[in-house]
C-alpha cells in the first residue's frame, strides 16, 4: 500500500470484534472497526455507527470516538455498546496474537479483532 506509514500499515483494514474483555459478543450482532491509513476510523457497535480517529506510536495506540449515531436498540445490545465504547476509549496499546488477530488492550478490557476477510462462518 503506497503511502501508508509503516507503523499503521498492518492495522489498516476492516476488523471484526470477536471478543470484548473475555465476554465474547452477542450472537448475530456485528461489532467492527475499519481503520484507515490516514488515522480515521469507523465501525459498528452492534447497535450504532461510530466515527473517530486513532493514533499509533510504536506499539502504543489511542482511539478517540468523535460521534455515534443514536439509534435505540434492545437492552442487551445497548449494554454491549457501552462496554465496547468504554473499552476502545481506554485502549493504550496493540499487539498481534499467534493467529494474527489484532488485540487492542488497556490491561483490563482487551478487545480481540480478526480481519473481516479471514473470518470463518
Amino acid at each position: 500500500m503506497h503511502g501508508v506509514p509503516k507503523s499503521t500499515e498492518p492495522l489498516v483494514g476492516a476488523w471484526i470484534v470477536e471478543d470484548i474483555a473475555g465476554r465474547g459478543i452477542i450472537d448475530y450482532s456485528r461489532v467492527d472497526l475499519v481503520l484507515e491509513q490516514d488515522g480515521q476510523l469507523s465501525g459498528s457497535t452492534g447497535c450504532n455507527i461510530l466515527l473517530g480517529r486513532y493514533r499509533v506510536d510504536g506499539s502504543a495506540m489511542t482511539i478517540n470516538v468523535a460521534t455515534t449515531t443514536r439509534k435505540v436498540c434492545p437492552e442487551a445490545l445497548t449494554y454491549q455498546e457501552r462496554v465496547f465504547l468504554g473499552a476502545i476509549e481506554s485502549i493504550n496499546s496493540y499487539r498481534f496474537d499467534p493467529t494474527d488477530a489484532l488485540v487492542l488492550q488497556d490491561g483490563n478490557q482487551p478487545l480481540v479483532l480478526t480481519q473481516s476477510h479471514k473470518r470463518r462462518p
